[in-house]
């Protein structure tokens, strides 16, 4: 593959983002490699640009967020495909031969996503594609689980860990929504590009090796503020009105039942402040949603039939892919 510019942005997130370079500068086919950085501190920045003269670097000033980091890296990209690849994952050297074998064998599909292995236990999925829950909450699929052999298969979303897209795709969806700033955006474009009538293939043959919160721990304020917040615009901005009316009071039920126990730990603050910014930012999210439903293509049975409704799955974050047609 040739046509493709591959984005990496890192954040404070120290000799990983050294080691997902040299993990891209293995790849065959030429890709274009950018490497854009939200104004890390812990990092020297020209010393990382001399080891690795063939990237592209784009510095900001300040942490932009993943969602507005990454907008900004693709707006420069001229090629037909645009990858992005989270600064704590590491490619196989084959991950773009897989990709591009399932680029051909389905042409109609503009988006991809990879297999995540566990960087530390090997053995052990990190994910393989994302879900979304009947009631609107994405999760990584299978994650925790052990490797087992698995075909190219249809998922609700991709993970923006690593995935690749077609750029007129990701250009005419506007994005990543720059809202969202970190945590949830990866579901989000994918469940608006299933509302567009695309679909996400995942390939499990382009596997790459993921440490996972690297920058920001598993349920740190930070990613426990921003989880709560963008799951309910998540589920707000794209979930067509009569699911949206059957499913409401499990959504809010279970937010609640997380947000008790948060609060047991502790966590009150974060969580309650969380989920008012998202009740208090919800006009515009409305707007959103208002163009989205307008443009949808397809029904409201079609995407249910997308959504994980299993309990059992959806309670150990089981695989639930799809084949494909």
């Amino acid at each position: 593959m040739t046509d493709v510019t591959l984005i990496t942005l890192s954040y404070n997130s120290g000799i990983h983002t050294q080691k997902c370079l040299e993990a891209l500068g293995r790849l065959g086919g030429n890709p274009v490699i950018v490497h854009a950085d939200n104004g890390s501190t812990d990092s020297d920045l020209d010393a990382l640009a001399g080891e690795f003269p063939q990237v592209r670097q784009i510095r900001n000033t300040q942490n932009l967020g993943f969602a507005k980091g990454m907008n900004q890296a693709a707006a420069t990209a001229t090629t037909e495909w645009i990858g992005f690849i989270n600064p704590d994952a590491f490619v196989d050297r084959d991950w773009l031969r897989a990709m591009q074998s399932a680029i051909d064998a389905h042409p109609q599909v503009s988006i991809f996503t990879a297999l995540q292995v566990d960087a530390e236990r090997p053995e052990v999925m990190d994910g393989a594609g994302d879900s979304v829950t009947f009631f609107g909450f994405p999760y990584r699929s299978g994650f925790g689980h052990p490797i087992a052999p698995m075909e190219l298969a249809e998922v609700f979303a991709p993970c923006g860990a690593a995935m690749l897209i077609r750029r007129e795709l990701f250009e005419r969806l506007g994005g990543f929504d720059e809202r969202f700033f970190c945590y949830c955006e990866d579901a989000d474009l994918g469940f608006r590009a299933r509302l567009a009538g695309e679909i996400t293939v995942f390939v499990s043959d382009a596997k790459v090796a993921h440490i996972g919160s690297a920058s920001t721990s598993v349920r740190s304020d930070f990613a426990l503020y921003h989880g709560y917040r963008n799951r309910l615009w998540l589920y707000v901005k794209s979930m067509p009105l009569v699911l949206l009316v059957v499913t409401l009071p499990v959504h809010l039920g279970l937010t609640l039942v997380g947000a008790i126990k948060d609060t047991l730990k502790g966590k009150a603050g974060i969580v309650w402040t969380a989920i008012f910014d998202a009740l208090g930012g919800m006009v515009p999210i409305l707007r959103s949603r208002n163009k989205i439903q307008r443009e949808r293509r397809i029904t409201a049975l079609r995407l249910a039939k997308s959504l994980t409704w299993n309990p059992l799955k959806i309670a150990t974050r089981a695989v639930d892919h799809r084949r494909l047609p």
